[in-house]
């Protein structure tokens, strides 16, 4: 497994590379530490003093420096990851257009990134690069969020029989299979309007609704074969996204939810809207969203 690692030296840093050297040995994989360098301002002068050139040469000289820095951070960080192998990548620019880009290149199997707590002017500015890297990512992407998951407590799977959910489902099969985790597999049936239950006919709608309960029950039985000890709940007439936040709320045990994505492109997004960016900004654990591609 090759995991891409954004990193900004900020105090979740410490966290979110225990993380990934919990993942990474259990997965025999390799890391890429990625850092970028915010750009030197350039503030030209008035037009009577004519030094714009040497301001220049010294913006690229302040550059230089930090990303040297950067470079004999991630060294340190290169340290505590061992025996892992890794590389790191410093550029120099806007770390939300840089880390996508990075993806692209590198082609992980995982992105793990830390999300921060902001203030409501800063998000106004400058947004949540975790948040962006989410929305934009076509790799399955972990967020180091309000906790730090030690991978043996309570994992919580949202489902709601999509093809991104059946894809979802095996990606966890495979990402939570080295360690000891309960499986919760969650699906929220959405409310249904009464003159549509009424044009379909109860039995029939109530048939559907127990041939989903029948299909959980076999997912259920794919992660018991795998050797998890598995529940599966099935919740009514809710809204998927509060439904799975008060969910987790409620249960102190569960440290990581997994759910997918569909990868909408931007009018989709804004007409459809997103379960998984709504349920992103609320829930206060690590959330591992599962990407496939772009639509």
């Amino acid at each position: 497994m090759k995991i891409l690692v954004p990193v900004d030296f900020s105090d979740i840093t410490n966290v979110v590379l225990r993380v990934v050297k919990n993942i990474a040995q259990a997965h025999k994989g390799e890391v890429v530490l990625f850092h970028a360098v915010s750009p030197a301002i350039y503030i030209p002068y008035p037009e009577s003093l004519t030094v714009d050139v040497i301001d220049i040469k010294v913006l690229q000289e302040i550059e230089e420096k930090k990303r040297r820095e950067a470079e004999e951070k991630l060294r340190g960080l290169t340290e505590f990851l061992k025996p892992v192998p890794s590389k790191t990548l410093v550029e120099v620019g806007d770390p939300r257009d840089l880390i996508l880009e990075a993806e692209e290149r590198e082609n992980p199997d995982l992105v793990i990134i830390g999300s921060h707590k902001k203030g409501l002017v800063e998000k106004i500015l400058i947004g949540s690069t975790a948040e962006k890297v989410v929305k934009h990512s076509v790799k399955p992407v972990l967020v180091i969020k309000g906790s730090e998951p030690t991978f043996g407590k309570k994992v919580l799977i949202a489902y709601d029989f999509s093809k991104t959910a059946e894809k979802t489902v095996e990606f966890a099969l495979k990402f939570l299979k080295p360690f000891k985790v309960r499986v919760e597999i969650l699906h929220i049936e959405e409310p249904i309007e009464l003159p549509i239950v009424e044009k379909i006919g109860e039995a029939l709608y109530d048939r559907y609704r127990e041939e989903k309960k029948k299909y959980l029950d076999k997912l259920k039985e794919r992660f018991s074969l795998e050797g998890f000890d598995v529940s599966a709940s099935f919740l009514s007439e809710k809204d998927p996204a509060q439904a799975i936040v008060e969910h987790i709320k409620e249960d102190s045990d569960i440290e990581l939810l997994v759910m997918g994505s569909r990868g909408l492109s931007g009018l989709k997004r804004i007409l459809l809207g997103s379960t998984s960016t709504e349920v992103f900004k609320k829930v206060d654990i690590p959330i591992l969203i599962y990407k496939e591609g772009r639509e």
